[in-house]
């Protein structure tokens, strides 16, 4: 009696994972769980709360990058105001990562920007300039001329000065010059007009 072929059985394919079952990812202690999950997350606006919620406290940077990635996607009021409050974090590397996910939000953003342009804290400012930097709007250099005019911080001031150096055009020329005429004792921002002059 010959033996029997057994018919090949049907490949089995992944079962797809819930969104909710990707949000209890999010607390999963192996890393590489949370952030596939987070990018699982892409597109599932009942994620966003979850996500914004977590950011802060993630303490691994690829995860916390893909929670950023997945949120800024979204490019809604709340998740732009959700992430603004991160400009004025203490951890440099949560401000930092909060500024380049706002730069990539055009829809969403511009209404925050005024704003963050009055923002009592100087550093705020800064990291305002950073976004503007990146932030693919129109407005976006009407805002950084705006800041080197009118901003009452050398900081901040030097800061949308190397944010706008790529556009600076000759018309820019007083407007750079008159800087250093409102801060004459700032060593770093005069270096800074220089720079960008030459």
């Amino acid at each position: 009696m010959g033996l029997v072929r057994r018919k090949a059985e049907p490949e089995q394919q992944p079962q797809a994972v819930s969104s909710d079952d990707l949000m209890r990812q999010l607390d999963d202690p192996d890393p590489e769980v949370r952030r596939v999950a987070a990018l699982g997350l892409d597109g599932v606006a009942e994620a966003v709360d979850a996500l914004l919620d977590r950011v802060a406290a993630e303490d691994a940077p690829t995860v916390r990058d893909a929670m950023l990635t997945t949120l800024a996607a979204h490019d809604t009021d709340r998740v732009a105001a959700g992430l603004a409050v991160h400009l004025a974090s203490d951890d440099a590397e949560l401000r930092t990562a909060a500024a380049e996910a706002l730069s990539s939000m055009p829809i969403s953003v511009p209404a925050l920007v005024p704003r963050l342009l009055e923002d009592p804290d100087h550093d705020v400012r800064v990291m305002t300039a950073m976004v503007l930097a990146d932030l693919p709007h129109p407005e976006s250099l009407t805002w950084l001329a705006v800041m080197i005019k009118d901003d009452p911080h050398p900081n901040v001031v030097a800061s949308a000065i190397d944010a706008l150096l790529p556009s600076l055009g000759p018309e820019h020329t007083e407007l750079l010059e008159r800087a250093v005429r409102r801060f004459p004792d700032d060593p770093f921002l005069r270096f800074t007009v220089e720079a960008a002059l030459r």
